[in-house]
């Protein structure tokens, strides 16, 4: 497929189209998307529990995962901790000029702390972003018997891991990696209405693939 700086012509149209929108619309969408973001992501417990939990992957800082992957990760491994039955799938390849996965430098991570030793740690390392993460999970699940899955990733995340899981059907329980007062620090404020935007144009380009009867586009959000 040709590609352009990572993203493929399918992306950068929908990604086209979606600032059309938002600037004719004088930013309706995305103050919708942003409030699903925040109503998401400030709602959602930090104790939804399943016997898969998938942690989602963030781009390594050099070669090793940074704070919010970091909590993404512990949270898994309290979850997991003392429950044998307990899997922990993580997601993500290699981005940037990282010389590993983002799963395997998560499972490094994992195995370092108090009991990460005893933890059943799988990886899926060919996804890049996150409708790939999905879209390999699902492949991966494949056959399986139907479980919902315990989805963690950062509170400004939230809303676009469910949106696309429900998108491709996947059973899940969406999990906060950390409390409502670190999700909000000054670090992060900038995260969330970019998270909107994400969110603003994965629904762009879906309702565009329907109206165009883009086969291509819906087998991939579908």
């Amino acid at each position: 497929m040709i590609r352009a700086n990572g993203i493929d012509w399918d992306g950068l149209g929908t990604f086209a189209l979606t600032l059309v929108l938002v600037a004719a619309t004088a930013g309706l969408p995305l103050l919708i998307a942003a409030a699903r973001v925040l109503n998401v992501g400030l709602k959602t417990v930090k104790d939804p529990d399943s016997d898969l939990l998938v942690v989602f992957g963030k781009r390594l800082v050099e070669d090793r995962p940074d704070r919010d992957y970091c909590d993404r990760l512990k949270t898994a491994a309290r979850l997991a901790s003392g429950r044998p039955q307990h899997s922990i799938l993580i997601l993500g390849g290699r981005t940037g000029d990282a010389s590993l996965s983002e799963a395997e430098a998560g499972a490094q991570l994992l195995r370092m702390l108090p009991g990460g030793a005893m933890l059943n740690i799988g990886l899926e390392q060919a996804s890049a972003d996150t409708l790939t993460n999905l879209r390999n999970l699902r492949e991966l699940l494949a056959g399986a018997e139907p479980q919902p899955l315990t989805l963690i990733t950062n509170r400004y995340h939230l809303a676009r891991v469910v949106q696309m899981a429900d998108s491709l059907s996947l059973p899940h329980r969406p999990c906060a990696a950390e409390g409502i007062g670190a999700a909000l620090r000054p670090s992060w404020l900038a995260r969330w209405p970019l998270e909107a935007f994400y969110v603003t144009w994965f629904t762009t380009g879906k309702l565009w693939a329907r109206l165009t009867g883009n086969q291509r586009m819906l087998a991939r959000v579908t």
